[in-house]
């Protein structure tokens, strides 16, 4: 399908097509007016009120649809995104590479979420993805049915219930970020590095439109996504320097103006917290409770049933058992409204805080919910709606690391290609590549009004004090920590240099031991500069793990 934004044409053709697509359009119409009759819930329309002030023009949902549509599951091998962004040109083939990116191609204009300017691909202003939650709520033209049969919406059930939402789209989206990967390898290894960053930087800026969606699930792949395609744009920098370096200084900056944060295209500090799962709860309590009273005991149970047996529905009937017996020890209306108030009042307010505020060291409310399976099912209409959102408040951080890493790598390449060394420290790539260096997000020093920023070194150069009763200075020694993968280590000499976070535990140690995850323990900085895929990567390839 073409990168385009029109809405497809109807998709069916033949006279039997004709015949087929009209029954599905009966079949639509028949859901919608059922829905209409049941539907009628305040909860759901509060949720999808949230778009509705959204203009036809500013929405990007119709395009990046429409070329989802019929985008083929990836090969079995590409079986996460971090999976295919790590393999190697040579083991994908470029032909493979060409066969499988050009699938990801036709949502580019999507993928960038934003309008340009005709001289400039900086972003005037980002589109909106603003498909409303529910079958009932997509209408009935031929688009939509087409969306509705590749699975590209939110399922709600029958009755719509936004505890039970299944954001079937996600799916669609991860597999194009796999694919996306796919593509910025080929550019790659063809020798377009500035096209590889082109298409990971869209990824970015998609994966932020799908951020300010409202419910946790579509944040958590949306951050997540964001995170891993900006350590691509890292690794694609750091191997282009180390083949000869074919991006310019221009070509490296307009990157790092594509994921300008603050007021720019990312805009991590308007990053909210979804409201789509705190209204699921009210939903659920107004259905299973009776107001000011108790648990509608049948009710409660065939509903807690159905949300726990989604993925797995032979399981409905014992289920619906369980929470028959269940019901009998679970709290009242008020009891449940309490706890609900309690949760969304305790993330919303520790989301305005600095990670840093002694307020934060203290224990999350959900805590207290989740400490065991008791307190769980004592609360199911609460514990079984909001999702644990700790995690989100983890990837923030992360992402916003990840981001302004990215700009300073990429500055401080741009300095290099330029100049054929690097700045005696990072303020040196300012004002000509970035605006500003930032601050450090896990330096815990911004308590006390300071600004500090990522450290940058250039080993040999910087750490000959380290070795001063050596007669020569020896590489700078880099041991990487990976979950779920070998650990690895790296030596750089003066012809590389080493950017990182002072990570999780607030001090920074050279990067002698990297660990890149929010709960690092202590004496392991967050390694932004060798990428961490790019060694890992060397180092699976050297072992023969890519044979």
């Amino acid at each position: 399908m073409s990168d385009t934004n029109q809405l497809p044409t109807p998709f069916l053709s033949s006279p039997r097509a004709s015949l087929v697509r009209a029954a599905l359009l009966l079949a639509v119409l028949v859901v919608a007016g059922f829905a209409s009759l049941t539907r009628a819930d305040e909860f759901v329309d509060r949720v999808n009120a949230l778009y509705a002030d959204v203009r036809a023009d500013r929405r990007s949902d119709p395009i990046i649809l429409a070329a989802l549509a019929d985008l083929e599951e990836p090969p079995a091998f590409l079986d996460s995104q971090r999976g295919a962004a790590a393999l190697p040109g040579q083991r994908l083939g470029v032909g493979a590479g060409r066969g499988l990116g050009d699938r990801a191609l036709a949502g580019r204009a999507a993928r960038s979420g934003s309008t340009a300017s005709p001289k400039s691909r900086t972003p005037r202003r980002m589109l909106v993805f603003a498909q409303p939650y529910g079958l009932a709520e997509l209408g009935s033209d031929s688009a939509q049915i087409e969306f509705i049969q590749a699975g590209l919406y939110t399922d709600l059930g029958d009755p719509p219930l936004l505890a039970a939402a299944q954001h079937l789209y996600l799916k669609q989206f991860d597999h194009l970020a796999r694919l996306v990967h796919v593509e910025a390898t080929r550019r790659l290894a063809e020798g377009d590095p500035a096209g590889s960053l082109e298409v990971l930087a869209d990824l970015i800026q998609f994966g932020r439109q799908i951020l300010d969606r409202e419910f946790h699930a579509e944040k958590m792949w949306a951050i997540t996504t964001m995170s891993l395609a900006s350590e691509r744009m890292r690794d694609v920098a750091y191997n282009d320097m180390r083949s000869g370096g074919k991006l310019t200084p221009a070509q490296l900056t307009e990157s790092i103006e594509r994921l300008v944060d603050d007021r720019g295209p990312i805009s991590i500090g308007r990053i909210r917290l979804p409201k789509g799962d705190f209204i699921a709860a009210e939903q659920l309590i107004a259905t299973v409770m009776e107001r000011r009273g108790s648990i509608r005991t049948e009710l409660f149970a065939s509903t807690m049933a159905r949300l726990e047996s989604t993925e797995r529905p032979l399981r409905l009937f014992g289920e619906a058992a369980r929470w028959r017996d269940a019901a009998q020890s679970h709290v009242n209306w008020t009891g449940a409204n309490q706890m609900l108030e309690a949760l969304r009042g305790d993330f919303e307010f520790r989301w305005t805080l600095s990670p840093f505020d002694p307020l934060m060291a203290q224990a999350f409310t959900i805590e207290s919910v989740l400490e065991n399976s008791f307190a769980r099912d004592r609360l199911a209409v609460v514990s079984r709606s909001i999702p644990d959102m700790r995690e989100l408040f983890a990837q923030r951080q992360i992402l916003r690391t990840e981001i302004l890493g990215t700009q300073n790598a990429l500055g401080l390449a741009a300095f290099h290609a330029q100049n054929q060394r690097y700045p005696l420290d990072l303020s040196g790539i300012r004002p000509q590549y970035i605006k500003d260096v930032g601050i450090d997000p896990f330096n815990p020093s911004v308590a006390e009004g300071r600004q500090p920023p990522l450290v940058f070194f250039v080993p040999v150069r910087d750490t000959a004090d380290r070795f001063a009763n050596q007669p020569n200075t020896p590489p700078h020694v880099i041991s990487i920590l990976v979950p779920d993968a070998p650990n690895v280590s790296i030596s750089l000499r003066a012809d590389q240099f080493v950017l990182f976070s002072v990570g999780a535990d607030g001090s920074g140690q050279w990067a002698d031991e990297a660990q890149n995850t929010y709960n690092a323990p202590p004496g392991r900085d967050y390694l932004i500069w060798p990428p961490v895929m790019s060694v890992v990567r060397d180092t699976l390839r050297d072992s023969g793990a890519f044979n």
